[in-house]
């Protein structure tokens, strides 16, 4: 009996230990199924996607990235806020594999980067002026005081693509010599000095307005285009754009990138149809 009863024991323990082998086995395994993915986002776009002071990563886009993770079993998302250039630089050399940033479609784009069909957001160019202001159209600035446009910037590229299509509306336009921030600009359109400023809307504008008192309003967008996310182009992440891909339609088809824009934009930019 005293030997039957070491058999079975040491019969036992052999379960016990192929027991445990077999759970960490199957917990490496799992382990090595997720895959890290360095992913980037701008640190001081407010709203768009900024960096607190105390390291905390906020804003739209962030948000959006931070859904779609939620719905990749197989990936985890290592976000990062990173200055524009080393963004650039680093999704070139595959430092990172995932670069959101506000980026508009363009054909160079698609030809050095995987970019998944879906866009994660929408871009609207508005302008400011004051709330007794009947200027709602494009039209409606000739002959009006227009604050300088950035020169080079893409908002400036819309408004020359309009005038070159509509050109009996001939609009005053300028170019500043640097960036303006947007909080003078919108102040100048209350203090009456200038009737106008063009300029994206996913800026923190309305925070700004209501943060200084200012007579300030929004129009209805004069252009909606699409935004888009980066993904460094290799063997490796051919099944994540397609991943990426159907996970940003899931997340358009039940509200969940309306809820976010709402959240950080005060209204849904996907009721918006994308300018043709």
């Amino acid at each position: 009996m005293k030997k039957l009863s070491m058999s079975l024991l040491a019969l036992g323990m052999t379960f016990v230990l192929a027991a445990c082998n077999e759970e960490s086995v199957t917990d490496e395994t799992a382990s090595e199924e997720v895959r890290t993915i360095q992913v980037t986002t701008p640190p001081t776009s407010k709203n768009l996607s900024w960096q607190t002071p105390d390291g905390e990563i906020l804003g739209y886009e962030p948000d959006v990235l931070r859904a779609i993770d939620e719905k990749l079993e197989g990936y985890e998302f290592n976000i990062q806020a990173v200055a524009d250039s080393a963004q650039e630089t680093g999704l070139k050399t595959g430092k990172y594999e995932l670069n959101v940033g506000g980026f508009y479609p363009t054909p160079e784009r698609k030809e050095q980067y995987y970019v998944p069909e879906e866009p994660n957001g929408r871009s609207l160019i508005k302008m400011y002026v004051r709330e007794d202001s009947d200027i709602e159209t494009l039209e409606d600035l000739v002959g009006k005081n227009i604050t300088p446009f950035t020169a080079g910037g893409g908002t400036l590229q819309v408004v020359l693509d309009w005038q070159e299509e509509n050109p009996e509306h001939k609009l005053d336009l300028e170019e500043s010599s640097g960036d303006i921030p947007y909080a003078q600009r919108l102040k100048e359109i209350d203090s009456g000095k200038y009737d106008a400023f063009v300029g994206p809307a996913n800026l923190g504008q309305n925070e700004v307005i209501e943060e200084l008192g200012l007579k300030v309003r929004g129009t209805d967008p004069i252009y909606v285009g699409e935004t888009i996310l980066l993904i460094h182009k290799s063997e490796e992440n051919e099944q994540l754009v397609e991943e990426v891909n159907q996970a940003l339609k899931e997340l358009r088809e039940d509200g969940t990138l309306s809820e976010i824009s709402e959240e950080y934009y005060g209204e849904d930019i996907f009721q918006y149809e994308v300018t043709k």
